[in-house]
């Protein structure tokens, strides 16, 4: 497929940012200000604080909301996390806390899904629930400002309330475009467009339960990962899907099958950037293992994939190819041992057992590879 040229879109997200920090930064100075007090270390040290923990109020409520809305609507709970917390129900009915976190990301709640009834299963209030909860809290921190009269303290953390799930409520209602993970108002969006992208939306889902159940990608049915048709797959949903079909194949270590399956995806536009980046690392992977390092190797030292494998530095598949890289290209023992430990210290907390059992397969064959070399 031919490299698809990135149109430049207008950054909303950003625009919102600086007018939220704006107002929040214009509100404190008004409460400061009719409070006489005087702006000292101390006092910015206690602002800034305030601001964290309201931040995080709002994260935890956020995805309070869409496990709320979720299940009023027929889902069932399967995971929560806040930041890299995370709480999982297993097959066998027990909530586990483990450890995970992915750029680009502060939270996230995942539900089992209702019956799929050729596609007319509810989907809107579970994605609209987050950001529904973010304005009626802040609705409610703004009523409590109107109504009551309360010290500089409170009034600052009132107002950082109110303004934070204003802006948080926004951010994840309004379809705002994005190039790393979909915010949910793009999500609903994405879902209506096409019978096709509602089977995808509830496909992944049923892919993460049976993940969080203990299966292992290529255990799963083959039908969950069938090609959908040609004019449906200009949909995020659906990129999602042939995404999961490739990383089927590497879990099954058909790396040939899993190059074949990414190459494309990697140029299309439909594909989020979060998953064109971490294909990058699996295809460098493949490279190495296939001895045929390459332009894709070399591209895991571009300021961009490195920023990105500092973000998502505990994430199992970057671990894997920086132990590929260490092993194959570099031939660095003493590195690879340090990154082997860096991964069996993250896979001790990790949320899925079975992929930590594919992504240990995929490193014994660069054990292997490399005491052939």
């Amino acid at each position: 497929m031919a490299e698809q040229k990135k149109k430049k879109k207008f950054p909303w997200g950003a625009v919102l940012y600086i007018l939220a920090c704006g107002l929040i930064g214009g509100v404190i100075g008004v409460v400061l200000g009719e409070s006489g007090a005087e702006m000292d270390f101390t006092m910015l040290l206690g602002i800034m604080v305030l601001f964290v923990v309201m931040l995080y109020v709002h994260i935890i409520v956020h995805e309070a909301g869409h496990a709320i809305f979720g299940m009023l609507t027929g889902y069932k709970f399967l995971s929560y996390r806040v930041g890299s917390f995370m709480w999982e129900k297993g097959q066998d009915g027990k909530v586990r806390l483990s450890r995970f976190s992915l750029a680009g990301t502060a939270g996230q709640c995942l539900l089992s899904p209702p019956d799929y009834n050729g596609g007319n299963y509810p989907y809107v209030w579970y994605n609209l629930g987050g950001a529904l909860v973010n304005i009626l809290l802040a609705v409610l921190a703004g009523a409590a400002l109107l109504l009551f009269p309360m010290g500089k303290w409170a009034t600052t953390a009132l107002a950082m309330l109110a303004l934070t799930g204003l802006f948080l409520g926004l951010m994840n209602g309004l379809p705002l475009p994005g190039d790393g993970v979909n915010n949910d108002g793009s999500n609903i969006v994405a879902i209506s467009r096409s019978p096709e992208a509602r089977r995808a939306f509830w496909l992944q889902m049923k892919v993460n339960q049976q993940l969080a159940w203990g299966k292992r990608l290529k255990e799963l049915p083959e039908e969950y990962f069938a090609p959908f048709p040609e004019e449906a797959r200009a949909n995020v949903m659906v990129s999602t899907m042939a995404v999961m079909a490739a990383n089927r194949q590497m879990d099954a270590l058909n790396l040939d099958e899993a190059a074949r399956l990414m190459q494309p995806l990697m140029e299309d536009k439909h594909v989020l950037g979060l998953y064109r980046q971490l294909m990058t690392f699996d295809m460098a992977l493949i490279e190495l293992v296939n001895g045929q390092p390459g332009g894709i190797v070399e591209k895991l030292a571009s300021k961009e994939l490195q920023q990105f494998a500092k973000a998502m530095k505990n994430f199992p598949s970057v671990l894997r190819t920086q132990y590929a890289v260490a092993l194959l290209k570099d031939k660095d023992e003493q590195k690879a041992a340090t990154i082997r430990t860096a991964f069996d210290k993250m896979a001790a907390q990790y949320p899925h057992e079975s992929e930590i059992a594919g992504e240990r397969e995929l490193m014994a064959l660069v054990e292997q590879k490399a005491k052939e070399a």
